[in-house]
């Protein structure tokens, strides 16, 4: 049986470095060996306003009615996106306000989670002006706020994370480079 491999870019802008990474993976994994699928949600159509608040529904929206299907199916989760202001792009975090709602993606029994998405694993690439060694080490840090606060609130492991710092700085052209190469040596060597 086939891992099943869902890729989501987080970043908005369809010629950002991190689509570039995105591309690079989706292209470079194995699909004699992988079942592949990708959101890549700055070309899909959802709103990210969780309007309500938990209160009350939002209408039927198919991004996100697909985006918990594909959730469901995978085994791993790829995300890519930027650091920005110690966190993700809105376009992302809205995303998870939208699909990763209670009785879907978890519920609340007293103080105990009941995680609802428990055996798939995640795997994070991020870019990040900072160094990356601060994104790590800073009080709830990006990869910890995916790690534990999120997608651990579901029961999805985070088993890697990767991180390109100083990513826009005039001098990380071989940085970039060499980031890069560590997405493709990622998707050639994925298990």
């Amino acid at each position: 049986m086939q891992k099943k491999i869902l890729v989501v870019n987080g970043h908005p802008y369809e010629k950002s470095y991190v689509t570039a990474l995105f591309k690079t993976f989706v292209s470079n994994i194995d699909t004699d060996k992988f079942e592949l699928k990708t959101l890549d949600l700055g070309k899909m159509n959802f709103d990210p306003v969780l309007r309500f608040g938990y209160s009350e529904k939002m209408k039927p929206d198919q991004d996100i009615e697909l985006s918990q299907q594909l959730l469901i199916w995978a085994d791993h989760i790829v995300f890519f996106y930027p650091v920005w202001w110690a966190s993700m792009p809105s376009l992302l975090k809205g995303w998870f306000d939208r699909v990763l709602t209670p009785g879907f993606a978890n519920n609340m029994n007293g103080l105990k989670i009941i995680k609802h998405l428990k055996g798939r694993t995640a795997q994070l690439f991020l870019t990040s002006d900072a160094p990356a060694l601060y994104q790590r080490l800073i009080p709830n840090s990006p990869v910890k706020l995916m790690s534990k606060y999120i997608l651990g609130f579901c029961g999805i492991k985070v088993v890697q994370s990767h991180i390109l710092g100083k990513a826009t700085l005039s001098n990380s052209e071989k940085a970039r480079k060499k980031f890069m190469e560590k997405v493709v040596q990622s998707a050639i060597r994925f298990k």
